[in-house]
């Protein structure tokens, strides 16, 4: 089966992986020249490790932690909230994005500087018009572009059908690192306003970031693998999409539940109701990460040899 993934971001690389891991040949195709750089630290925790430890890729990925050997900046993640707190590792966006683009490059084909123009589909099969390249038929279409995804709109219609504004604007970038947090984060609140400048572990650079739920990059990954292990489940990508939606469902709510929560905490300077947190953290909706075939676990890389 023929996959084409819009955008090579982390969920789109990383449903790359899994689609090529269980035999489907994905295109990922993607509007920047390369791999996007910049972005807010992307926090991972509880099945988001586990599926980049199937991946074979935790110990790199922990490799680049931003807060390895950082105590101060562990003691600031801390006093958080925990519906804005980042995770058991927290890594730069483009860190992870190009830890998975290198990790899938030699056996998935990218095509970069290029995007979906339209969309049609057939009784067997998408034609898909791009913006420069010549049109092609892919048996499925995966959109993994973002959330004002111009291919999305092309499937669902526009975007303000669907997004539910939470009152909030978020600014991210990067800044030198003599701002004071080359010894670990600073975070600044006042009413309506929020700036946090987490350090990086080298003290080169710092960044704004400021995400609702802390949660984006673990959905991110854990939906690539379920999407994937879904699919090559067989019966069709009719039951596959009603498999993926059932599973992702009460994940995907309880964090849209946490979004809403860490912009009131955090954005609005309301007080952190202690107590639910407490119980959010303890109780939080439980992911089982399903073997979808035998011999499920990516095959660990020997010395010298790329991990695939």
């Amino acid at each position: 089966m023929d996959v084409l993934v819009c955008g090579a971001g982390i969920a789109g690389a990383a449903l790359a992986y899994w689609l090529r891991h269980h035999g489907f040949t994905p295109t990922v195709v993607e509007r920047a020249p390369r791999v996007r750089a910049g972005g807010y630290a992307a926090g991972l925790r509880g099945e988001a490790l586990d599926v980049l430890d199937r991946m074979a890729l935790l110990e790199r990925a922990e490799a680049l932690d931003l807060r390895l050997g950082d105590t101060a900046m562990a003691d600031e993640c801390a006093a958080l909230p925990v519906a804005v707190r980042a995770g058991d590792l927290e890594i730069l966006g483009d860190d992870l994005a190009g830890l998975l683009y290198q990790a899938t490059r030699r056996d998935v084909e990218y095509v970069f500087g290029d995007s979906i123009a339209t969309l049609e589909q057939t009784v067997g099969d998408v034609r898909v018009t791009f913006d420069r390249g010549r049109p092609r038929r892919f048996d499925l279409v995966a959109d993994a572009d973002g959330l004002y995804s111009r291919t999305r709109s092309l499937v669902f219609g526009p975007p303000e059908r669907f997004v539910r504004n939470l009152g909030l604007y978020t600014a991210v970038f990067g800044l030198p690192g003599h701002f004071g947090a080359e010894d670990g984060g600073r975070v600044h609140r006042v009413l309506g306003k929020a700036a946090a400048v987490p350090g990086t572990r080298d003290g080169a650079r710092a960044r704004c970031a400021a995400p609702a739920s802390g949660r984006g990059a673990s959905q991110a990954l854990i939906s690539a693998y379920i999407l994937a292990g879904e699919l090559a489940a067989g019966g069709g990508h009719a039951r596959a999409f009603a498999a993926y939606e059932r599973e992702m469902r009460g994940f995907v709510a309880e964090h849209q539940h946490l979004g809403r929560e860490g912009a009131d905490q955090f954005f609005l300077s309301t007080p952190p109701q202690e107590g639910l947190d407490r119980t959010t953290a303890a109780r939080p909706h439980v992911m089982r990460l399903k073997d979808y075939v035998p011999g499920f676990a990516a095959e660990r890389p020997s010395p010298g040899r790329a991990a695939r």
